[in-house]
């Protein structure tokens, strides 16, 4: 198995958004639809098993319908079809997405894929519809959206956003068994990386933060 990472750019302030692509022996699992389909072409000649969304933010999503002509399971929290239906929860302010192949899935779901079991995690906060995904194997993989970085944490201004969800499920994630993360923005990090990083962070929210 084998992980790879396409970065995609959006506007003048570069934001740079992660999909990542999970190469399997004779599939492969994206997560997230930030990066057109022909990315993740040019990557692997695997065909895709399945997607899964972590949020539904436009950087995350954006793609999503490109995906969906597929026919493959594109795996979302219960509340990420209202984001993709509403242009101020995806806060693309300007964009709707249409797609038949969603499937819902809620907290400790776990859905065998050909790279292995991945176990949903959800964890609002930076959203309403935050879901992390855990992959089990010898080295347990997480990936998590924008509800955690290497270094820093996802904002919780944006419409749905929510500081003291957010501050349980950076709590949850310190709780869970797994050796790196793959993030939604920036560089991956480990689980002793943020051993040391969420701690700061929930101690920062705890002491200085009004909510």
């Amino acid at each position: 198995m084998e992980i790879k990472t396409i970065k995609s750019y959006w506007g003048e302030n570069e934001l740079k958004q992660n999909t990542h692509v999970i190469i399997g022996d004779k599939t492969c699992v994206v997560i997230d639809a930030g990066a057109p389909l022909q990315d993740v072409k040019n990557l692997t000649w695997l065909p895709i098993e399945a997607v899964f969304i972590t949020h539904g933010h436009f950087d995350h999503v954006e793609y999503i319908e490109e995906y969906d002509k597929l026919g493959v399971p594109i795996y979302v929290s219960e509340e990420t079809p209202m984001f993709l239906n509403d242009i101020n929860l995806n806060v693309s302010r300007c964009k709707t997405y249409k797609v038949k192949n969603i499937v819902p899935l809620e907290d400790c779901d776990k859905i065998e894929c050909c790279v292995g079991t991945i176990e949903c995690v959800k964890t609002p906060g930076h959203s309403d519809d935050s879901m992390c995904y855990l992959l089990h194997g010898e080295t347990n993989t997480l990936f998590s959206g924008d509800t955690v970085f290497s270094v820093a944490i996802g904002r919780d201004d944006l419409p749905t956003g929510d500081t003291i969800q957010l501050l349980a499920s950076l709590d949850k994630i310190l709780n869970l068994n797994f050796n790196e993360m793959y993030t939604g923005h920036g560089r991956k990090s480990t689980k002793e990386e943020q051993l040391s990083n969420i701690p700061r962070w929930i101690n920062y929210f705890r002491n200085t933060k009004t909510y």
